[in-house]
This record gives C-alpha cells, sequence and structure tokens, in this order.
C-alpha cells in the first residue's frame, strides 16, 4: 500500500486580500498579531501568517504561537503551528514551557492529606475567564469542585461531586493534554478565595449551591487569604525590583499573558476619534494628520487603564500569572509580572509600566484594523459613492503621487 503524500503547505493569499485585511507580508509578526483577536475565523491568512512567523528571529513569537495553539482548530493551522515552533526550537528561539504534571494519586489527597483540601488553577485567558478546581477526601471517596470564573460574570459554570482518586487524576491529565488548559496546583485557601469572591458577584439566584459546596471542602473557611504569588515571590523585594518591571514588556511573549487584549467597549470612544483624525478632510497635511494620530494614541495609552476598577483588575491579571510563571520555573519572567501588578496598583502611569503600555498599543491598534476591514467590507457592498468618500479617495490620491 502506497503512503499518502505529504499535504501541501498552504498557498499565499492574493496581495489584494492581504492589503484589505491590512496585513503586511513583511511584517509577519504583526499579522499574527491583528488575526489573532479573531482566532480561527480565516484558517488560510492565519495558517499563511504563522507559516511566515517561524522564519524570524523573535523570541516573543514562539510564545504568540504557543498561546494560539490551544484555540486553533482548522488541521493545517495547527501543523504549521508546530512546524514553526519547531523551526525556532531549532535556531534557539524559544522552546516549549514546561507542562504542569497530573498530580499522582498520593499527590491528590493521599494518606498525608487526609484532612486536606486540594486546590488547582488555570491561566486567565484574553475574555477574563478561567478554570479553578478543589478536591478533599470523603468518607472512602474524593469530594470535588470545578468552576468557571469570569471577571464580569462570576460564577460561570460551576460542578460539585464525588469521584474517585484514580478519575480525578485522569480529568487533571485530560484537561491539561487534551484541552490545552493547564491546571497548576496552587495554595487551596486562595482557589477558595477566589471562587468565594466570584460567587459573590454572580448574578443574584444562580449557583445558589456554591457557599454549600465550599462548606463541604474546607469547614473551617480561610480568612483573608494571601494570594498564592506570595507563597514563591518576596512581594517586598519584587517591589524594588526595577529591572523587572522595565522587562515586563517580554511577558507578551508568554502563553499566559500574550493574548490578552482591552476589551472592545473600552476603546469604543478613543478608536472614534483616532478614526476621525485619520478620514478626516480638515486635515490636508499627511504631517499633522500623524501628529495628531500619535497624540490621540499617546492620550489612550495613558488614560485606556487608568480608572481603578480597570487598573485593579490587570492588576490581578498580573499578580495569578506571576504565580503560575513562577511554579514552571519562569521566575524573572515572574517578577516582572508581579511587579507590573504592584506598579499598577500604587498608581504609577500606565506608560510606565511596559507590559500594559504594550497591551493597550496593540489592543487599540488591532481594532483600528477591524474598524477599518468592516468599513472596506461595508464600502463594497454599496454602489453609491458619497461625495466625501470621492473627496477622500482623491486626497488619498493626491498624497501617494
Amino acid at each position: 500500500m502506497s503512503r499518502k503524500k505529504n499535504a501541501r503547505a498552504p498557498e499565499a493569499p492574493d496581495a489584494a486580500r492581504l492589503s484589505a485585511r491590512g496585513l503586511d507580508p513583511a511584517d509577519p509578526r504583526a499579522a499574527l498579531a491583528s488575526l489573532a483577536s479573531n482566532w480561527g475565523s480565516e484558517p488560510e491568512l492565519e495558517a499563511w501568517a504563522v507559516r511566515l512567523s517561524g522564519g524570524l528571529d523573535d523570541a516573543d513569537v514562539g510564545g504568540m504561537l504557543h498561546g494560539l495553539q490551544s484555540r486553533t482548530k482548522a488541521k493545517a493551522v495547527h501543523r504549521e503551528i508546530k512546524r514553526a515552533l519547531y523551526k525556532l526550537e531549532q535556531r534557539g528561539h524559544w522552546s516549549p514551557p514546561t507542562s504542569p504534571t497530573p498530580p499522582s494519586a498520593r499527590e491528590l489527597l493521599g494518606p498525608d492529606v487526609e484532612d486536606a483540601p486540594l486546590g488547582w488553577l488555570s491561566p486567565i485567558d484574553p475574555t477574563g475567564t478561567r478554570l479553578v478546581w478543589m478536591a478533599r477526601r470523603s468518607a472512602g471517596a474524593v469530594a470535588s469542585l470545578s468552576a468557571v470564573l469570569a471577571e464580569d460574570h462570576g460564577v460561570r459554570e460551576f460542578h460539585a461531586g464525588k469521584t474517585t482518586r484514580k478519575a480525578l487524576r485522569e480529568a487533571h491529565r485530560e484537561i491539561a493534554q487534551r484541552s490545552g488548559i493547564p491546571l497548576t496546583e496552587a495554595p487551596w485557601e486562595w482557589v477558595y478565595e477566589l471562587i468565594r469572591r466570584a460567587h459573590e458577584q454572580t448574578k443574584e439566584g444562580q449557583h445558589r449551591e456554591v457557599p454549600r459546596v465550599l462548606k463541604t471542602l474546607a469547614p473551617d473557611a480561610p480568612r483573608d487569604p494571601a494570594p498564592a504569588v506570595d507563597s514563591l515571590l518576596d512581594r517586598a523585594s519584587v517591589a524594588e525590583d526595577e529591572a523587572a518591571l522595565t522587562a515586563s514588556a517580554e511577558l507578551l511573549g508568554q502563553p499566559e499573558v500574550g493574548a490578552w487584549l482591552l476589551p472592545l467597549p473600552w476603546m469604543d470612544e478613543t478608536l472614534g476619534k483616532l478614526s476621525e483624525t485619520e478620514s478626516s478632510l480638515l486635515v490636508v497635511s499627511p504631517t499633522a494628520q500623524e501628529e495628531r494620530m500619535r497624540e490621540v494614541f499617546d492620550e489612550a495609552i495613558g488614560n485606556l487603564l487608568d480608572d481603578g476598577a480597570r487598573r485593579e483588575r490587570f492588576a490581578d491579571r498580573l499578580e495569578e500569572s506571576a504565580f503560575l510563571l513562577a511554579k514552571r520555573g519562569a521566575t524573572d519572567h515572574a517578577r516582572s509580572s508581579l511587579a507590573a501588578a504592584i506598579a499598577a496598583r500604587g498608581g504609577k502611569p500606565i506608560a510606565e509600566i511596559p507590559v500594559l503600555a504594550e497591551i493597550t498599543r496593540r489592543s487599540i491598534a488591532l481594532g483600528l484594523q477591524a474598524r477599518a476591514t468592516k468599513k472596506v467590507e461595508e464600502e463594497k457592498s454599496s454602489l453609491v459613492v458619497t461625495p466625501q468618500q470621492a473627496m477622500a479617495e482623491e486626497q488619498r490620491a493626491r498624497r501617494e503621487r
């Protein structure tokens, strides 16, 4: 029986399509970042961007690709990511993070921890959602709960019941290896606290069983437990580590942080200002237009995350990520993440917190691209050309001469 030939690599999209999407073959990293916000919707473009990214000498690209891997459904794109990561690894620009090892039967509520709960956390995804898990031995079985927690909605999903140590171990392995959501063991007191806080945010009447199940797993509720990261890092030392804060933009190359973006509703006003400036017929000079765009951009970087609640949200994310990074041995990145969290809570200007400034900058750029794409599609679907569109096109043509 003859072997099947290897699948052909996807062809490059035509130039017109790339131009319409604002994708530049000379800048595959930017193309990858642009597609990441709606990953899975354009597999042909995604495979093309991934293939080009694999040829870059950029350590951050590996982290971006690894973060997108679990969100990839198309086989062709998944295959391109594996090839690109292999190429990056061969050239010394990426190394796969250590996957958390599923707990052994003894670690999962063995005799030495018969009366103690255990807890696990997953990373926080770009929507602010994460998985948490708790378990404890109970009358010869294992009582466990799992919950999906969201920043805006509290407890979104909640499951509880009794199982066996073997079934629990297999469930952890399934999550870590197949679904792409690594679970990391964390102080149970902190996991308890996260679930308790999330339940307070949950719409009244939903998941009423949460307090009862928590009490079953932990009859002696912890009082004001310390954040999980405090069990691994010295907060005072990190607060004084200016180098750690300065290096925080490098966190965007890590899967725990690399895919984060600001929610689109936060950026509506800023994107509107930038779009108006970009298309305004009153700004005749390209230089003046670019200067105004820079002003709005810089103002947005300073203001979009300056709201107290927004700062707190991203500080929480960074603090949780610092714990996860430290647990997998990425100590330098863990210190940078905690340093950024401390700076955000301390009121430091967002422009001086590199990771948050870059997340803001990247979010605005992707938001503008999405608006531009939508506008092009709407204009294509209309047979009527307005005077404003005709004048704008004429102005654009004059500048390109």
